[in-house]
């Protein structure tokens, strides 16, 4: 199997955000019998390999069509191919190299999983230790295209909860941490679960809390 261009294939530099990279990379039989390809695979399921049909005699031409899915796969990319025909079952007639290299995507929204409205979260529930006063961060995206400045909504949320964001005013597209201080009253029963629900957001009551665990100090 000749390739046109040879076997290792290069496809430079592309983004994760790029899309499908694709390529139709025709072969033709150099050898003296028919090749018919049997099945070909690949190292990784982000490269799709997939060969016309049909029996090429000596000299004739035919084509395998690649597809290479960056997303998720930012960095160094070296690949490979494996095309076996009816000249063996067991060892590839010919393997194809593909390679390049992904810069990473500018959208980190898959980073924060978790959705209220146009904040995007890293987790949507906190665990925090004991009585006593303590401060914990969520990481958070404005997946939006406006400024957002949130608090704690003292009206609804449980007692002794706050709400601050670093930076302050979260800007459109721009990452953060929401601080979420949590000061027990003195002498009040330890709740097992208390509810924040955040200020600054156009969303119904109940797509604005976070649930807050409350879990014995560790002996």
């Amino acid at each position: 199997m000749l390739f046109e261009g040879g076997a290792t294939i290069s496809f430079g530099t592309i983004s994760e955000d790029a899309g499908k990279w694709e390529k139709v990379l025709e072969w033709r039989n150099g050898g003296e019998e028919t090749l018919v390809i049997t099945r070909v695979t690949t190292t990784c399921s982000c490269l799709q390999a997939v060969a016309d049909k049909g029996a090429v005699k000596r000299g004739g031409k035919s084509a395998i069509r690649l597809a290479y899915y960056p997303k998720g796969h930012p960095g160094k990319v070296e690949q490979r191919v494996f095309v076996y025909t009816n000249l063996s079952s067991s060892k590839p007639t010919a393997i194809v190299t593909l390679k390049g290299v992904v810069t990473p995507s500018a959208d980190h929204s898959t980073d924060y999983p978790y959705h209220r409205g146009e904040l995007r979260l890293r987790r949507d529930t906190l665990h925090l230790i004991g009585d006593r006063s303590q401060t914990e961060r969520i990481a958070c995206l404005n997946s939006g295209t406006r400024a957002m400045r949130l608090v704690a909504d003292s009206m609804l949320s449980s007692r002794g909860l706050s709400l601050r964001t670093e930076p302050e005013v979260l800007p459109a597209g721009g990452e953060g941490d929401l601080l979420v201080t949590y000061t027990p009253e003195k002498d009040a029963k330890r709740p097992l679960w208390l509810k924040l629900y955040i200020k600054g957001l156009a969303l119904p009551l109940r797509e604005r809390e976070i649930y807050i665990k409350i879990e014995s100090e560790e002996k």
